[in-house]
């Protein structure tokens, strides 16, 4: 696993509180007590939570500090996906959100702070503290960031000129299409900051879902990041690659038992498209991208091949030939597909593992992931390696590389298995 998904958090212990909700959910998860540590970040994780200590400094700062790690986040190819708030409001809610709007193209942000088992709770865009509102409780006496005002609108209004909408709470528990058919007239209207009601575990599961469908950066406390991980979890769920560029019968005949597996789906590219004009090569590129993430999401690892047949060599070849082109451009059209698509898959899945076939495949596909090599770590099969990858958006990438001729009929079988942790 490399790290994909981001959080940012204003205080060391919020980021603790929000990083142990994505650990719950199955992904590994580390927090960064300086943003700054993300230059040297080699460990494999799912989720990074920085801490950029913001709470209790001048909103001009907190702008820029939030605004120079999200920058940061967006070098490393790690997708911000929360901005964690403090439960009580402190800090500087609307410099920090006016740095996650300027830095990133997002429609909006959701803005729901409530956690339920805890006590804090927003009611008609108040937030309640254990039903007391917040302007009335200790927290509005905090001697560092003392909070004397419980309208969340009126709130982050102090820091932002940009337009903030409002979903009550009888909007969040009227239905998934009615909650985004709201969201999506707020957002029309102008609203790049919408605070949503929440009184219950299942509104925060809703304001959750709503801000996957409508494209919105969910941005609360820890008790919004529960559902939000969950998401993550089953919409992102890692999933193994493997892909061959090798016409060696025997890998041909590898992956046509593994064909028969319930759990694995096997790609053809459509080398109809690939060798007129670019534009059909990259809608060739495309529809592999689109089928493989149509496959993750259903629970299956995907295999690509370049071929499937020794006779559908000749035939692509024939084809080739009969555009006026060599056999070498031939080839070079088809490793363009392939590495096109595995470059595109990783940047929008979370990959288990990667398994390269042929040598030529190989080297293109790591060469579009911007990989400097792999380290090798051990033999899984007889001439068979496992490595990391490094360098690159993927460093720290699982990778298996075989030969074309290498293996039994059930090598590339067992490659699977060996990543599922079956073998």
């Amino acid at each position: 696993m490399a790290v994909f998904f981001g959080v940012v958090a204003d205080d060391f212990t919020g980021a603790c509180d929000v990083g142990i909700q994505f650990k719950k959910k199955g992904l590994e998860t580390l927090v960064l007590a300086k943003p700054d540590a993300l230059g040297s970040l080699r460990k494999n994780f799912d989720v990074v939570v920085i801490d950029t200590e913001t709470r209790n400094v001048t909103a001009e700062n907190a702008y820029k500090k939030v605004r120079d790690t999200l920058r940061r986040l967006r070098n490393l190819g790690i997708e911000l996906v929360y901005k964690k708030i403090d439960s009580t409001l402190r800090g500087n809610l609307g410099a920090e959100l006016n740095a996650v709007l300027d830095e990133l193209d997002l429609d909006a942000v959701i803005v729901a702070p409530a956690f339920p088992e805890q006590g804090r709770t927003v009611v008609n865009g108040q937030l309640m503290v254990n039903n007391v509102p917040l302007e009335k409780s200790e927290f509005a006496r905090d001697p560092l960031n003392p909070v004397k005002e419980s309208h969340i609108i009126n709130l982050i209004g102090r820091q932002t000129s940009r337009k903030i909408g409002y979903l009550s709470l009888s909007k969040v528990r009227s239905g998934d299409e009615s909650v985004n058919h709201e969201i999506q007239r707020l957002i029309q209207e102008g609203a790049k900051i919408i605070v949503a009601d929440c009184e219950t575990r299942e509104d925060l599961a809703k304001i959750a879902k709503a801000s996957a469908d409508c494209n919105m950066l969910p941005c609360g406390s820890a008790g919004l990041a529960l559902h939000v991980a969950e998401l993550l979890n089953v919409g992102s769920r890692s999933r193994l690659l493997v892909v061959s560029g090798s016409t060696n019968k025997v890998t041909l005949g590898q992956i046509a038992l593994a064909e028969d597996e319930p759990n694995i789906v096997v790609l053809d590219p459509d080398f109809n498209k690939i060798f007129k004009t670019r534009e059909e090569l990259e809608a060739a590129i495309m529809e592999l991208v689109n089928r493989t993430g149509e496959a993750f999401v259903k629970g299956k690892d995907v295999i690509i091949r370049a071929v499937h047949s020794e006779n559908s060599v000749l035939e692509i070849q024939e084809t080739g030939k009969s555009l006026g082109l060599k056999r070498e451009q031939v080839a070079e059209k088809i490793l363009s597909v392939l590495s096109g698509a595995v470059k595109r898959i990783a940047k929008s899945h979370r990959l288990a593992g990667l398994t390269l076939i042929g040598g030529d495949a190989a080297v293109k596909i790591m060469d579009a992931l911007g990989a400097s090599g792999v380290r090798i770590d051990a033999e899984i099969l007889p001439g068979v390696p496992i490595g990391t990858v490094i360098g690159g958006h993927h460093d720290g990438l699982r990778v298996v590389t075989k030969a074309g001729g290498f293996g039994d009929i059930n090598t590339v079988v067992n490659i699977i298995r060996f990543f599922r942790g079956e073998r």
